[in-house]
């Protein structure tokens, strides 16, 4: 309440000032105007009488008319445009009357730089009286709400230069809610502009989605109908934001920066010794005596901490598997090069290999690796190797029998089998690539 009586009592000061002002250049206009129109008749009066030879007494009468013929038109002119009317015919008389006036001094004295003085004179008078005039309308227009208000004064170089579609917002923004003011309308037009950002992302997948499910006219005119807003405040009250956070700190972990294998773990540091206050002891006066000091032992080694406290947990090993597989998925294809020979060999072998017995059979399993160690090999050659061994002729192009086969075989869990399934399609495609090759000439 006091912040907005303190503003209240500087507007109230303001526009006393402002009325003040305006009331103080009121009369210093009039006085000038009339000061102006003397300067300008005597210029008429003196010019009539030498160029035309006409009395003083019947020239006054004239050259004022002709001076003051001009500023009654354009009077005229205003009342009309007060009216609703253009007026076009009033103003253009108004300012071929004013130039006349000011040729007339020009024209009529034999000393130029005399006649120049009062044409200068004449024509400063009519520009003063239509700067008063079309000021007065554009007040009158602002206060009927025809003109907007003026806009705050933004900064050349950190508005305009750095961000001028910005600052014509916040302008357009200005002359809509004269409230906000300069900041207030440079933060609206930002929130503004985030926001149709939003609803133009959102409107591309929610018309993607829709046209995909339905049809393109059904889209259109969903995005006509829903509130994108308020689809934008329900999608950022549902945010995940935990499991948006831990997505980035699984990147941001310690031993993932290091780049350290599941089962490596980083270096203890050692954890420093506390520092100890000791009183000093009081001086004694005593003699000096000479004493025998064996050498210091050395500090003791700080303990490690356990390697239960640095090791990395179950969630973050699992993360960390799937994260490498990938990345070998990724690898550029030095390894294809590497078994090309081995698979043309395998091409030409192919007519001669016999194939394995259905299912009946017992299938042979390859020996895991220890359970508490790292699996030697990478799993996706550990995949190929155990599909070239034991992969039946008549399955080969069935993906889920063949993934069903290898998690069997290698004893895989649930997240080596997802990356299994993967190198079983790579398997399926070099497969399918090798016929072709070998049929070449």
């Amino acid at each position: 309440m006091a912040y907005e009586r303190t503003v209240a009592g500087g507007r109230a000061t303001l526009d006393a000032a402002l009325e003040r002002s305006v009331r103080r250049a009121s009369v210093m206009r009039q006085g000038f105007y009339v000061v102006v129109l003397l300067v300008a008749l005597a210029g008429q009066v003196s010019g009539a009488v030498e160029a035309l030879d006409i009395p003083v007494a019947a020239a006054i009468p004239a050259v004022a008319a002709l001076e003051l013929g001009g500023i009654v038109v354009l009077a005229n002119a205003d009342v009309r445009r007060r009216l609703g009317e253009r007026a076009i015919g009033s103003r253009l008389l108004s300012a071929a009357i004013a130039v006349g006036a000011v040729a007339f001094n020009w024209l009529a004295h034999s000393d130029h730089l005399l006649g120049g003085f009062f044409a200068g004179m004449s024509a400063l008078g009519y520009l003063v009286w239509l700067t008063h005039t079309e000021n007065q309308r554009r007040d009158r227009l602002r206060a009927i709400g025809d003109l907007p208000p003026t806009t705050p004064a933004y900064e050349v170089f950190g508005h305009w230069l750095r961000h001028p579609l910005l600052t014509m917002r916040a302008k357009s923004l200005a002359k809509a809610e004269p409230a906000l003011g300069l900041y207030g309308s440079i933060a609206a037009a930002r929130a503004e502009t985030r926001r149709e950002r939003r609803q133009r992302a959102i409107a591309k997948v929610l018309h993607r989605k829709i046209r995909s499910a339905i049809d393109p006219k059904t889209a259109d005119i969903a995005l006509a109908v829903y509130d994108l807003d308020e689809i934008a405040g329900r999608l950022a009250r549902r945010a995940d934001y935990d499991g948006l956070t831990d997505l980035i700190a699984a990147d941001l972990a310690p031993a993932r920066l290091a780049g350290l294998g599941p089962g490596e773990e980083l270096p203890a540091r050692p954890v420093p010794e506390p520092l100890v206050e000791v009183a000093p002891p009081e001086p004694a006066l005593v003699e000096p005596v000479l004493v025998e000091v064996a050498p210091a032992e050395p500090p003791a080694r700080p303990a490690v901490p356990s390697a239960a406290l640095t090791e990395p947990s179950e969630e973050f090993r699992v993360i960390e598997a799937v994260r490498r597989e990938w990345e070998e998925l990724q690898r550029p294809s030095r390894a294809a090069t590497n078994e090309a020979p081995r698979r043309r060999a395998r091409a030409n072998t192919a007519t001669a290999r016999v194939p394995v017995q259905p299912a009946q059979e017992p299938v042979a399993a390859v020996e895991p690796a220890a359970t508490t160690g790292r699996r030697d090999g990478s799993l996706r050659s550990r995949v190929h190797d155990a599909l070239d061994r034991h992969a039946p002729a008549e399955a080969r192009d069935d993906s889920n029998q063949l993934v069903d086969l290898v998690t069997d075989v290698l004893k895989l869990d649930d997240v080596e089998r997802i990356s299994a399934a993967t190198y079983v399609q790579t398997w399926q495609r070099d497969n399918a690539r090798v016929p072709q090759q070998a049929g070449r000439p």
